[in-house]
């Protein structure tokens, strides 16, 4: 859960990609491989917008000037002679094609400056897409130095909504209604931070106060034009078929995708209710009450997942991949409302996720630490200039998505939980929840359903401990609404990856070792896996019909 929420994770490497591979391997490139590292260094340092006293500019004449920027790029890239590369090097090309892609689709078909006003979120709460700039606020007090960083960056907000409302020309009812609730959240974060500043750091309340206002009227114009708006805020059908095709690179349409999800949800419901009969004289563990009782518990499943894992040879697990204490519980961002009761208030209000967390945390902690968690350790250990580099424009999350919800899985078919029968139960009523979310995407990206419509129909369909409000349900919905890819890209990465281990089970036969086969999947690094399998496998088929060959 907690990386469903972290845009900016990436894995990268193996361990046994070392500093010495990666020169290895820079001084056997071919020539014009270089040209390629290059230009992606290049072409990452021209994405960010220009920042015009301290706002990022997203006005027609800069928004034009990118794209113009873009389309050399993209020429550049084409030019590149390829002959000679490896296929891994090929790969490397294929990405750097994705993320140019996925800056064109940003550009010529999503456009958020234009259309989404809670684009516009001047914090860094974890609202999914947002500017350039957004702000972290940090606990009080903060040295000199970064207080007047930061005074700068308050004092910037007015400005920023300001040119938000003439940006946004574009606007759609779902993306303004979701907006006004972001800008209540920071209203009432900013009301917070300015009384603390006051206490402790005097100079910063007044430039919070300011930002405070403009939030409050920036939410109360949305509020203004919220009902003459078209309501659907999705990219429409075709422009979504050319993102999974040319971004994402996922080798099905949106119909087979939504045939393969809609059977996934049958599995697991079905599944669950075998489970259910079979435990059926067995009650529910009942939620931890209290943040030690919490704490406590997970070092215990983290501590016993790592056990498993290593003590099974299932893959690699260096020793940097460890039990977190400071970690705590992942709270969704309209959570961190000052205004809300706190997590561990009584009468506990626990979401769905923490209905199953707090009861036995195992699936999640699957989906998280060796997954999401040992995805973002290894990635400060990559040196490769291409693999090792954060991925942009969401390229990487069917990848990222979809070992992690692999993992909660894993553990089920692997044994770990064959002694915790309700511990089951949550697995397959977790698999059902992922299943549920790929129709609401899909029909919202079509403009078929409404926001409501949506969140509707994943309330409906989740089988346990979901009702409407539920706060997972209100972000899920919002974040697969405003990035496509994101609500089918657990289930759909999953897909590709049991794919791929059968082509290279088939292909091995008796020497298939599954823990290599996972160490090996992770050094190819955090990419699509469409091109891991042409790595892993020699096949191109996949990756021709992307191109189109």
């Amino acid at each position: 859960m907690t990386r469903t929420l972290r845009f900016a994770a990436v894995l990268l490497a193996a361990p046994v990609l070392s500093s010495a591979a990666s020169v290895a391997a820079a001084q056997t490139a071919p020539a014009g491989y270089d040209q390629l590292v290059s230009l992606y260094a290049e072409f990452r340092a021209f994405v960010p917008p220009a920042m015009v006293n301290g706002v990022p500019d997203y006005s027609p004449a800069a928004i034009a000037r990118q794209q113009a920027g873009l389309k050399r790029f993209q020429a550049r890239l084409s030019a590149i002679d390829q002959r000679g590369w490896t296929i891994a090097q090929r790969v490397d090309a294929m990405v750097v094609r994705a993320e140019m892609n996925g800056m064109d689709f940003q550009y010529r078909v999503m456009q958020p400056w234009t259309r989404d006003p809670a684009f516009y979120s001047t914090t860094n709460l974890g609202f999914g897409p947002k500017m350039h700039g957004a702000i972290a606020l940090p606990k009080l007090p903060i040295a000199a130095d970064k207080a007047a960083a930061l005074a700068a960056q308050l004092n910037a907000v007015p400005e920023a909504l300001r040119q938000a409302r003439v940006n946004l020309t574009d606007t759609r009812g779902d993306l303004a209604r979701l907006g006004i609730v972001q800008k209540q959240v920071e209203v009432n974060v900013y009301g917070q931070f300015a009384a603390q500043a006051a206490k402790v750091q005097p100079a910063l309340a007044a430039p919070a106060k300011r930002a405070q206002a403009a939030a409050a009227s920036f939410k109360a114009w949305l509020e203004g034009i919220e009902a003459t708006l078209p309501a659907h805020g999705g990219v429409g059908r075709e422009n979504y078929a050319w993102y999974l095709k040319n971004v994402l690179l996922l080798p099905y349409t949106p119909d087979e995708v939504q045939v393969i999800g809609e059977r996934e949800y049958q599995r697991q419901v079905a599944f669950l209710k075998i489970e259910e009969h079979r435990n059926r004289a067995i009650p529910m563990p009942e939620p931890v009450q209290t943040r030690a009782e919490f704490d406590a518990k997970r070092r215990a499943e983290d501590e016993d997942l790592l056990a498993f894992l290593r003590g099974g040879e299932w893959m690699t697990i260096p020793d940097y991949v460890k039990h977190d204490p400071e970690e705590g519980p992942y709270q969704f961002p309209f959570e961190k409302d000052p205004s809300r009761p706190g997590l561990f208030d009584k009468p506990l209000n626990l979401h769905f996720f923490f209905q199953s967390e707090f009861r036995d945390g195992r699936p999640l902690r699957a989906h998280n630490l060796p997954g999401h968690g040992f995805d973002g350790l290894q990635a400060a250990r990559d040196t490769r200039p291409i693999r090792g580099a954060q991925r942009l424009f969401f390229v990487n999350g069917l990848r990222n998505e979809g070992w992690s919800f692999y993992l909660e899985e894993f553990i089920l078919q692997a044994g770990m939980l064959a002694d915790r029968p309700k511990t089951r139960e949550m697995d397959y009523i977790l698999g059902a929840k992922r299943a549920a979310r790929i129709l609401p995407e899909l029909k919202m990206q079509a403009n078929e359903w409404t926001w409501a419509e949506a969140n509707a129909s994943l309330v409906s369909r989740t089988p346990k401990w979901m009702k409407p409000g539920d706060a997972v349900a209100q972000f899920d919905i919002e974040l697969y609404l405003r990035q496509p890819g994101y609500g089918i890209g657990y289930y759909m990465g999953k897909v590709e990856l049991e794919k791929l281990m059968a082509d290279v089970a088939v292909a091995e036969g008796e020497r298939f070792d599954i823990k290599a086969f996972h160490d090996r999947f992770r050094a190819a690094g955090s990419i699509p896996i469409s091109l891991i399998r042409w790595e892993m496998t020699g096949k191109d088929d996949e990756v021709k019909a992307l191109l189109g060959e």
